[in-house]
């Protein structure tokens, strides 16, 4: 009998142009085991990995059972070195995984659809839980190098229009480093509050998907201000209100990766800080404040909002 929980397997890495490859943080697999508590088989997809950091853009067959760990070989060609990662989940963690549900919007609840696991330089990798539009760190786990690879090298090669010096040659950075994506794990405890100018205004949800690639929504918030939350930093804050039955919008706010990390570098991680976010009264300006200072952002987006929600006007 087929196991009732039926999620995905992704892949995914930093996505970086060098010289003439469009993706050189891509790895490949030689191995993509998935551990299942009940004994089925589950792997990951077959080749490379694809997409950005936390979202891979790519699915594959539908995995079945308790994931509860992972044994994969992949070579990453621009450090020219293949590794191992043995890697083993909270078991109860994810047992409580799987049958639980967050809350999109009045009318969707989102259960458990896969796991991403995305591979950085230096052998780290980190495992996000997905739930359809949200996303949240399983762990980081360290993968080890193969140092007799030759007979790895020859199965992964053998069918490749290049060869592992060609690849190398190409490719290989002597710099690669991981510490990039370990800073974008940094967890800090913050609230969002809401400062408007119209009475009017009804807000519906926010919408973080930050740095570590973790991706959360707070429907209905509270206001004017969330709970205080442990969370990494956001890279995109995305908002939907009303202000009247013909003024719905959703607000895009795009974050400046070196403002935001110096503004919290001396940040503790149990230190309370506060977002507050200032809408004008006619909803065509948009602004960011931390600890009552302005917050320097790369871009601001309004868009007329065309979602409907049991509360709205």
């Amino acid at each position: 009998m087929r196991n009732k929980y039926e999620w995905q397997s992704y892949t995914c890495q930093p996505r970086q142009q060098h010289k003439s490859n469009e993706n050189i943080y891509r790895v490949e697999f030689v191995r993509g085991d998935i551990l299942i508590l009940e004994g089925e088989s589950a792997s990951l997809p077959f080749g490379g990995s694809s997409g950005r950091w936390g979202e891979s853009g790519k699915s594959w067959t539908s995995q079945h059972g308790t994931p509860v760990g992972a044994d994969v070989i992949y070579y990453a060609g621009y450090e020219d070195k293949f590794y191992h990662l043995k890697a083993q989940f909270p078991i109860e963690e994810m047992k409580k995984a799987l049958d639980t549900t967050y809350k999109y919007n009045d009318y969707r609840n989102e259960k458990f659809t896969g796991l991403i696991f995305g591979f950085a330089p230096q052998g780290m990798v980190v495992v996000w839980k997905e739930y359809m539009f949200f996303r949240i760190e399983l762990g980081s786990y360290k993968a080890e190098v193969i140092k007799d690879d030759k007979k790895l090298e020859e199965q992964l090669f053998r069918n490749w229009s290049m060869n592992r010096k060609e690849v190398a040659e190409r490719d290989f950075l002597p710099n690669a480093s991981c510490a990039k994506w370990d800073m974008y794990r940094q967890r800090y405890t913050f609230r969002i509050k809401m400062e408007n100018e119209n009475p009017a205004l009804r807000l519906f949800q926010y919408c973080f998907t930050n740095y570590n690639g973790e991706q959360d929504i707070i429907f209905m918030p509270s206001l004017p201000a969330t709970t205080y939350d442990n969370r990494a930093l956001p890279q995109i804050l995305e908002l939907d209100w009303e202000t009247s039955p013909n003024e719905r919008f959703r607000g895009n706010i795009f974050l400046n990766e070196k403002v935001i990390f110096e503004k919290f570098k001396n940040f503790k991680t149990e230190d309370k800080q506060e977002f507050e976010v200032k809408i004008s009264k006619d909803n065509q300006e948009l602004k960011l404040f931390l600890n009552h200072e302005p917050v320097e952002v790369d871009s601001v987006r309004i868009y007329k909002g065309s979602v409907m929600y049991e509360g709205s006007y």
